[in-house]
């Protein structure tokens, strides 16, 4: 699968109407790929004759000796064990927890996805060369990266650029349940508000780049969290997002569902009976998926809704800031945080 080496994380700070300055080189080995690639490449590796796209759940029935999935369309089915891996929006999550809900931060990410040309300042061009870029501004921050193409997708033969900007919505947002505005389905006013933003906030590199990109590229993603009592209820298991959905400024994403994954058939191989494998994976996992959203709420709170006066920081002050807010979790994005 195509990606990009990413080494560091570089922490900029724009001081509001002055120079940008670059306060922090983070050493953050990782391997950056996007979306569509990752989906291909997991799809490819499941047979045609197991897949069935398009199929909606409407309701789980769980009894002592197999589980009745019940479909909008065709007969219900019974299976031996179930598992929910439906993403943050996740059926199956409500079928089993229905008192579990997704809890809105109070604030958004714009996301857009262009091509690297349209990066025209130099020195952010430079450091997305040597890896992340984190700009730090008041009441947000803005990410930015770079990533493979697509099979002859947006970006052709050359690599591309994905960028986010925290920050609050307009007083008007109004959420659409639980679902983030996907491309091509952002409006002009929403999107206006983020160019608005971007040009208070950030440098002339950052407003070219999202001006560049286009409201048609753009998508708003709500930021929610979530935790539920139990991975586990009777023969139905939940993993990745399902089970619990931490805020994107972890960088935990697509890793913690492969680590869920990874184990639960390391747990599998442990032990025979099904009830002690699931109880098991569900109190590791479970565990793990509960710090993870301890630490998106610290991270969203320090680099969102209460940010310090970062312009006013020296590189070993901001260091100390970052450890402070991790708090002895270091994980995902934040395991190395040595000197940099």
């Amino acid at each position: 699968m195509p990606f990009v080496s990413n080494v560091e994380r570089n922490w900029v700070v724009e001081p509001g109407g002055g120079e940008s300055r670059l306060i922090w080189r983070q050493h953050l080995p990782a391997a950056f790929t996007n979306w569509g690639l990752l989906w291909q490449g997991v799809r490819a590796g499941v047979p045609d004759g197991v897949y069935r796209a398009g199929v909606t759940v409407t309701d789980v029935r769980a009894g002592d000796d197999g589980v009745e999935i019940a479909f909008a369309d065709g007969p219900p089915e019974r299976f031996d064990l179930v598992i929910g891996a439906d993403g943050y929006q996740s059926r199956l999550r409500r079928l089993v927890h229905p008192r579990s809900r997704l809890s809105y931060a109070g604030y958004v990410l714009w996301r857009g996805t262009c091509e690297e040309h349209l990066l025209t300042d130099p020195v952010l061009r430079e450091l997305t060369h040597r890896g992340a870029v984190t700009t730090c501004f008041d009441g947000g921050h803005a990410i930015l990266y770079r990533i493979p193409a697509g099979h002859g997708g947006l970006g052709g033969d050359g690599g591309l650029l994905n960028w986010g900007v925290y920050g609050r919505p307009p007083e008007w947002f109004a959420l659409r349940g639980e679902a983030w505005v996907p491309p091509g389905r952002v409006d002009g006013d929403l999107a206006g508000h983020l160019v608005r933003l971007v040009d208070e906030r950030l440098s002339e590199g950052w407003r070219r780049l999202v001006r560049g990109t286009g409201a048609p590229r753009l998508a708003v993603q709500p930021i929610f969290d979530l935790t539920v009592p139990s991975y586990v209820s009777g023969r139905v298991l939940l993993m990745g997002d399902a089970g619990t959905v931490a805020r994107p400024h972890t960088g935990a994403g697509a890793v913690k569902a492969l680590r869920d994954a990874i184990a639960l058939g390391r747990i599998a191989g442990e032990h025979d009976d099904w009830r002690r494998v699931f109880a098991v994976y569900d109190a590791e996992r479970r565990a793990e998926g509960n710090a993870t959203v301890d630490l998106g709420r610290r991270l969203g709170h320090a680099q969102v809704e209460q940010t310090p006066d970062w312009a006013g920081m020296t590189t070993a002050a901001f260091q100390e800031w970052v450890r402070d807010t991790v708090a002895g979790g270091s994980r995902y994005l934040y395991t190395e945080l040595g000197d940099g």
